[in-house]
This record gives C-alpha cells, sequence and structure tokens, in this order.
C-alpha cells in the first residue's frame, strides 16, 4: 500500500513539475520570439536606412562625375579654338 501511494505521488509530482516546466518554456519561448521579431524589425529598419543614405550619396556622386567631365569636355572644346 505504501508502495503504491509513494508511486502515485511520484507521478504526480512528475506530472505538476512536468507542465510547470513546459508552461515556463513556452513563456521563455514566446518571449525570446517577441524578442527576435523586435531585433528583426529594428535590423530592417536600419537597413532601409542605410541603403538610402547609399543611394544619396552614389546620386551625388554621379552628378559630381558628370559635372567634371562636362568641364573637362568643355575645357578641351575651348582650348581646339
Amino acid at each position: 500500500m505504501f508502495d503504491a501511494a509513494g508511486a502515485a505521488w511520484s507521478e504526480h509530482v512528475l506530472t505538476i513539475a512536468t507542465e510547470r516546466f513546459e508552461k515556463r518554456l513556452t513563456q521563455e519561448v514566446s518571449t525570446l520570439r517577441e524578442e527576435f521579431h523586435r531585433s528583426l524589425t529594428d535590423i530592417r529598419q536600419e537597413i532601409a536606412t542605410t541603403r538610402f543614405e547609399l543611394l544619396k550619396w552614389t546620386f551625388l556622386f554621379w552628378i559630381g562625375q558628370v559635372a567634371v567631365m562636362a568641364g573637362l569636355l568643355s575645357y578641351m572644346l575651348g582650348a581646339r579654338r
């Protein structure tokens, strides 16, 4: 009788411990997913900002190159006359 009660008690304690562990694990995984999604959103925003900055500076570089080439061509054509 004591062995059966001890086995039942052990099974009950193990079941409760397992349920608590699963509940805690679910909470932690949920928190981790939220943090991951928040971090991923921040990273995407930073990439978008960086892409815009890169495009802006590239465009300014192209305008500078066109101006320099126009100036050189103007100088070269003016020197011929």
